[in-house]
């Protein structure tokens, strides 16, 4: 199989940290370790940045919310056409949905090579989220639309979102290749080897913004509180964004305020896994996610987590194997939360089982890239 040059285009990446500026990042790291050669644009995010483990052009951008998690590509395309073209690329690559889309089309169009893209996101969502107006996000949409039934190849990071995006308009077929992970070996702790007295510790970790549905999690454990006499836990929610504000008065409101604790941003990755091991449970009720990164973060150290049925992120989960499936009702996922902690029989046979959920390591998730990328390009020469 032919090594390849691929120029790739994002409106998210690094210095933020979500789940497709992390799986972009792991994705072009691997690509060059097989034996590729990459360039990538991306965001400025409006400051001056340095990146040095392989070459990455900014372009301005611009804020569209408070955080730096959705922003507007300026895309000069006559310079960042002129380095595409000094590349000389095999192919290229987006997984966006913005300004970076364009240009990336645009540039694959000018040099008769095909262009692929991965989505990772339920852009409608995204999209309603930071604009609040049904009428700008339905523009947004038909506008991403077009761009993927332009584009030679689509691959989703899940079929609830490749299904989503048939609902929205898309015609053509598409691909799922999930996102990769970086085994390690670990014994998964049992329940009573995490560090607890008689307190059970619940976690997340994210955006903090509504989307990710962590009020849902804590209306639920509410309702565990006022109806179970269920008082011993404590939720640690970890991340920022605009719904912390919200989010804190509501556990005010729902008198879960010495039970849940908001501990803001961490970027340090060993605190970050001390409290993914410390705890008992990852919550994640998103509806949003389509194959979190953060499900198999928990994974890692042994932290099964409690997941919505029929999400892109339950396809990686067998219920009672490798992770623990609810319906959508916030009693029903407050009595799975219950039910998990309260069998110790049950949750150390998930805890036993959880390498399972991983899948393949991002390199060779990469290879399946090269794969998918060199068959585009003998099928474009072949025309």
């Amino acid at each position: 199989m032919k090594n390849l040059k691929i120029a790739v285009f994002t409106d998210s990446f690094l210095p933020v940290r979500g789940g497709t500026e992390l799986a972009t990042y792991n994705l072009c790291k691997s690509l060059i370790e097989l034996g590729n050669e990459v360039i990538l644009f991306a965001p400025d995010y409006h400051r001056e940045q340095t990146f040095t483990e392989f070459p990455v052009h900014r372009v301005k951008s611009l804020s569209l919310s408070k955080s730096d998690k959705m922003v507007f590509s300026f895309c000069d395309f006559n310079r960042i056409f002129k380095i595409v073209k000094e590349f000389a690329p095999d192919i290229i690559y987006y997984c966006t949905a913005n300004g970076m889309a364009r240009m990336a089309l645009r540039a694959a169009k000018k040099l008769n090579i095909p262009c692929i893209a991965t989505m990772h996101t339920k852009f409608k969502d995204a999209f309603y989220d930071s604009c609040h107006s049904k009428i700008i996000t339905k523009m947004l949409l038909n506008s991403l639309v077009k761009k993927l039934n332009r584009t030679d190849e689509i691959v989703c990071v899940s079929n609830d979102l490749g299904l989503q995006l048939k609902g929205e308009g898309f015609k053509k077929d598409y691909k799922i290749i999930k996102n990769g992970v970086d085994y390690f070996d670990k014994t998964a702790p049992k329940l009573q080897d995490k560090e607890q007295s008689d307190v059970f510790n619940l976690f997340f970790v994210g955006h903090v913004i509504k989307v990710k549905n962590i009020q849902f999690s804590l209306r639920s454990l509410a309702y565990l509180k006022n109806t179970k006499n269920f008082s011993n836990f404590k939720f640690s929610i970890v991340g920022s964004g605009k719904y912390e504000k919200t989010l804190k008065k509501l556990t005010k409101k729902l008198n879960l305020q010495n039970n849940v604790e908001f501990l803001g941003y961490i970027g340090d990755k060993n605190i970050l896994a001390k409290h993914y091991s410390q705890s008992h449970l990852f919550l994640l009720p998103s509806t949003f996610d389509n194959d979190a990164l953060v499900i198999l973060e928990a994974a890692q150290v042994g932290t099964p987590s409690v997941v919505i049925k029929g999400t892109g992120s339950s396809e990686r989960i067998t219920d009672n194997q490798n992770g623990f499936l609810s319906n959508y009702t916030i009693e029903e996922y407050g009595d799975r939360i219950y039910e998990v902690l309260h069998n110790k029989e049950l949750y150390n046979k998930v805890c036993e089982n959880i390498n399972t959920i991983f899948g393949e390591s991002w390199k060779q998730v990469a290879l399946k890239y090269q794969t998918l990328f060199n068959e585009l390009i003998d099928k474009k020469n072949s025309k």
